[in-house]
């Protein structure tokens, strides 16, 4: 890698000065035009290189019009062009996708970069020529400098922050009482200590799955060996990741090597039988890949084990949407920056001691607002008719708060997933995983008495009501009874909940015209003040 530089507009502040790896073909973004336009020899290399399409953004070139060109027109007349026209056509993203269209059965081989590559395998590994990368000056574009710096950028910048509850030895009513029952996130130090597939490697793994080809969440399957090796040896923005979820079908010999039964004791899917909805991954890929922020399919809940590697995960409770991410009103659809590196580049903020004093400052200002809205509301409740209003003010309030509640007022939950650990992921969390280096993990989902009522209501949906009538039918054949007693349970529960802040809520009359036993208080108290020299000081108040 070349040194770390410094390119900005004038107008930012020394502190917000970012570092950067310079692109490799001499790209900088837009805010460098106007130092540079004052230069001696400075010539507008876009400009000048694109002609009438430098009209264009960048991004409509290259999506829409050189897409529709053949890989020989791009490398022997678009290339040669302009230096424009160059950069352009050494964008990684559409190679990747002409490689991914060309050889979609997976035999193909990773070298150098994509364009190499898709030359390399279409010639049967004949093409041996890697060029020298070449260096265009004054191009400015924010586009294509966006993509490299998410590609470029130190992923070490983002290993602070360790929020997430971490436990050894967690017994299972522990664990319960305490995680899974209160649907909050853990992590595990030493879950996987008894597997065998705690000692699995990229060598061993290949071994076991042989030329068993495995999904690729790109829409290509590739056997082991191929993905590992183009996982040693890219660098992109949006990296592949393997991502099977028929593993255990296929090498049917990987599921004797974990188990995570000692905690998740219940697989109420598992009534479902071959038509249970996908519900185990093996997962693996380079630094930069993973997830983006998604909640569980179906409600379910999930835990995740790494076998090698580390993986940064940052999650959001159900109720707040995490910054830069869009859901469907049936939360069946997401959308989110394109790639994960993008959004730890736009919204992850690390906490600081300046974060932490404005979070604590935002925070005694909303708890001082719900403080005075319970005092303003304890003076409109019509005793005739207290208990109901009660109930309907704090469902009212509950609903209130969680508007109130943004991902700006709730910081989230952070944590590194290493070697060995398990991380239990609750219903309904928003979550969201990159890799910090080539990693292999195991991932379960899973529905249990703690969230199957949610699970439920979840497949009630339109384009999940089939699903719900298979899985409820199934359910009751096979825990008959158990349905209408969660149900139950349930609404105990909330009538609890509400019966609690219903005592907690007792006016300020009542709470001074009656005592302990709600009985009314009769007694009077006075007060007076002593001039006399002679007092002792003590206050003359009756009991």
């Amino acid at each position: 890698m070349e040194p770390i530089t410094k390119d900005i507009e004038s107008d930012i502040e020394d502190e917000e000065i970012e570092e950067y790896v310079p692109h490799p073909y001499g790209v900088k973004p837009q805010g460098n035009y106007y130092f540079d336009s004052l230069n001696q020899d400075f010539v507008d290399s876009r400009k000048i290189g694109l002609g009438i399409f430098q009209c264009l953004e960048d991004s409509f070139i290259i999506d829409s019009i050189l897409d529709l060109l053949s890989e020989r027109d791009l490398c022997n007349i678009v290339n040669r062009i302009s230096k424009a026209f160059y950069l352009l056509v050494q964008e990684e993203e559409p190679w990747k996708m002409r490689c991914i269209n060309r050889f979609s059965d997976g035999n193909f081989t990773f070298a150098h970069n994509w364009q190499y590559t898709f030359k390399f395998n279409a010639s049967k590994k004949t093409f041996n020529v890697i060029p020298k990368p070449i260096q265009v000056k004054y191009f400015y574009s924010d586009f294509l400098f966006h993509i490299w710096r998410c590609t470029s950028v130190d992923l070490k910048r983002w290993e602070e922050g360790d929020t997430i509850d971490r436990k050894t030895n967690l017994s299972w009513e522990d664990f319960t009482a305490n995680y899974l029952v209160p649907n909050k996130p853990v992590i595990i130090s030493d879950a996987a200590k008894d597997w065998k597939a705690k000692n699995w490697t990229r060598e061993s793994l290949i071994e076991k799955c042989g030329d068993v080809k495995l999904y690729v969440n790109s829409g290509v399957f590739m056997n082991v060996k191929e993905f590992f090796n183009y996982s040693a040896n890219v660098q992109e923005e949006m990296p592949m990741y393997l991502f099977d979820h028929y593993y255990g079908e296929k090498v049917p010999e990987i599921l004797d090597e974990y188990t995570a039964s000692f905690y998740f004791r219940e697989d109420f899917f598992s009534v479902l039988g071959d038509k249970r909805p996908s519900f185990r991954w093996l997962l693996a890929g380079p630094a930069r890949s993973g997830a983006s922020f998604h909640k569980d399919p179906n409600h379910t809940s999930a835990w995740n084990t790494v076998i090698t590697g580390r993986k940064k995960w940052v999650m959001y409770p159900p109720h707040i949407t995490p910054p830069g991410v869009y859901p469907s009103d049936d939360g069946l659809e997401v959308t989110a920056p394109s790639s994960i590196v993008e959004w730890f580049v736009n919204f992850y903020e690390k906490d600081t001691d300046k974060d932490d004093m404005d979070q604590q400052d935002d925070d005694e200002f909303l708890q001082q607002q719900k403080e005075n809205e319970k005092k303003q509301t304890r003076f409109k409740i019509n005793n005739k008719r207290k208990g109901n209003n009660i109930q309907i003010k704090q469902k009212q309030e509950q609903q209130q708060q969680q508007e109130q509640e943004t991902y700006e007022t709730v910081k989230p939950l952070e944590g590194i997933l290493h070697p060995g650990e398990m991380i239990f992921v609750p219903t309904g969390w928003w979550h969201t995983v990159i890799n910090l280096e080539e990693s292999i993990a195991i991932t379960h989902n899973f529905v249990d008495s703690h969230n199957v009522l949610k699970v439920i209501e979840f497949l009630k949906t339109k384009k999940k009501r089939d699903l719900h009538d298979e899985f409820v039918k199934k359910f009751q054949e096979a825990h008959p009874g158990l349905l209408e007693k969660l149900i139950q349970q349930k609404e105990e529960k909330e009538q609890e909940e509400m019966d609690k802040i219903a005592k907690k809520k007792k006016s300020l009359w009542e709470s001074t015209t009656t005592d302990d036993n709600n009985q009314p208080n009769t007694k009077t108290f006075s007060f007076s003040f002593s001039f006399n020299d002679n007092d002792d000081g003590d206050n003359n108040a009756d009991e």
